[in-house]
């Protein structure tokens, strides 16, 4: 019987995108074991783990102090041997920097994970992003480890492909949906939250979510814009975009680092336009997930934030900042509502945000239909935790999970 679980990957609480997901994980968990868990969850912001969850949560410290270097050190280690089960989670499968553990997790993984296998504990994958592993040594570190899981729930196509594409056999690996899509949202504090923006929350709004990564992720092939050029683009096309539909702009943060330059933006609006500034400094993901849920329309770059405001059945759009954008709208259906950063001008972008606003009456349609299959998808992968809580093989969930997937494909 699993009494505790150790939940590794982004858990700052700076992330409410990150936060969502692992409320999804525990809440999947909870219901299917038919009991309240205990999870340990290595961060450096042990208040919002300890307060801003429904479930039984242990947060541990790994600052330096702890003898910690971010997820490397004693507090992780001593996390993993004490648990039954650790679960990783999330899009922190990548090489970028891959020696810094300040900034890249595969590489501490690497080099405690295959230690704890050895003592017989027991490890999965459950709601990962993998990629992008460009170096020998990050495909390497990256193959070897999926071969330890005793299970492997990808995220979207696009990260089993890459698994596959390095070799890992493990027979266990499955292609499920964000974990985040089954959080569940705050409604009591939305107007609350809207009229505290300056937003008169029944009227129709549009939102907009901006990354601080600009195009560095993009994949263009071409150095990035840089943030003037960045903020000039979203002046523009916004303003444009209001010309036509008068509608109130509400920027969602989902995320600590994106405020600076969400403000840029803001500021450089139009004077007259109406705008409001959301964010998860002063919202849970409960909250924010709530507020994105009252929108007519988000453009949006963090993925998350386009899964919280989607799954909350809101329209949405997505700028391509990474790939992983459009593999999740992509997962449902919407390929289209998709705009790349070799389209990032003005008049394109302006274009795109007006067209999915006249469509998102049809967009609204179509998310009733699809969010709750993938939500259903999401939360199959606790059926594999239920395995191995019964003593089971994780292969012996396989059928079950299969019968699922193939529920929402038909």
């Amino acid at each position: 019987m699993i009494k505790s679980i150790t939940l590794l990957g982004s858990s700052s609480g700076r992330n409410a995108g990150d936060a969502a997901l692992i409320a999804g994980i525990m809440d999947s968990v909870d219901r299917r074991l038919g009991r309240r868990v205990s999870y340990e969850i290595p961060t450096i912001n042990p208040r919002y783990i300890r307060e801003c969850y429904d479930n039984d949560t242990v947060p541990v410290g790994m600052m330096p102090w702890h003898m910690s270097v971010k997820m490397l050190g004693l507090p992780t280690w001593r996390s993993i041997m004490r648990t039954d089960l650790t679960l990783i989670f999330d899009a922190i499968l990548f090489d970028r920097s891959l020696y810094n553990p300040l900034f890249n997790f595969l590489s501490s993984l690497y080099l405690m994970l295959p230690r704890a296998k050895r003592a017989g504990k027991k490890m999965a994958y459950m709601n990962v992003g993998a990629g992008p592993v460009t170096t020998p040594a990050g495909q390497r570190m990256l193959r070897e480890l999926s071969e330890l899981m005793d299970f492997i729930a990808v995220r979207d196509q696009s990260s089993y492909d890459i698994l596959a594409g390095l070799g890992v056999k493990n027979p266990n690996m499955v292609t499920a949906a964000d974990s985040a899509l089954t959080c569940p949202a705050h409604d009591k504090k939305v107007d609350e939250l809207y009229k505290a923006a300056g937003v008169d929350p029944s009227r129709e709004i549009l939102a907009v979510n901006v990354n601080r990564y600009l195009d560095t992720w993009a994949g263009t092939g071409r150095p990035s814009m840089g943030r003037e050029a960045f903020v000039n683009v979203y002046r523009e096309a916004l303003n444009k975009v209001w010309r036509e539909i008068r509608a109130p702009i509400v920027f969602i943060s989902t995320q600590h680092h994106d405020v600076e330059i969400t403000k840029a933006v803001m500021d450089s609006l139009n004077p007259e336009i109406p705008r409001g500034h959301i964010t998860n400094t002063t919202c849970d993901h409960y909250d924010i997930k709530g507020a994105a849920g009252r929108v007519g329309l988000l453009f949006g770059m963090r993925l998350h934030a386009i899964i919280l405001t989607s799954s909350a059945g809101a329209p949405v759009c997505g700028l391509r900042y990474q790939p992983k954008v459009e593999h999740y709208l992509r997962t449902l259906g919407m390929e289209e509502q998709v705009l790349k950063f070799d389209d990032f001008n003005p008049d394109a972008m302006a274009a795109f945000i007006l067209k999915n606003w006249r469509d998102r009456h049809a967009l609204r349609e179509r998310l009733k239909v699809v969010i709750p299959r993938q939500s259903a998808l999401a939360d199959a992968t606790s059926l594999f935790v239920e395995a191995i809580d019964q003593g089971r093989p994780a292969a012996d969930a396989r059928p079950a999970f299969e019968a699922v997937r193939g529920s929402v494909s038909a």
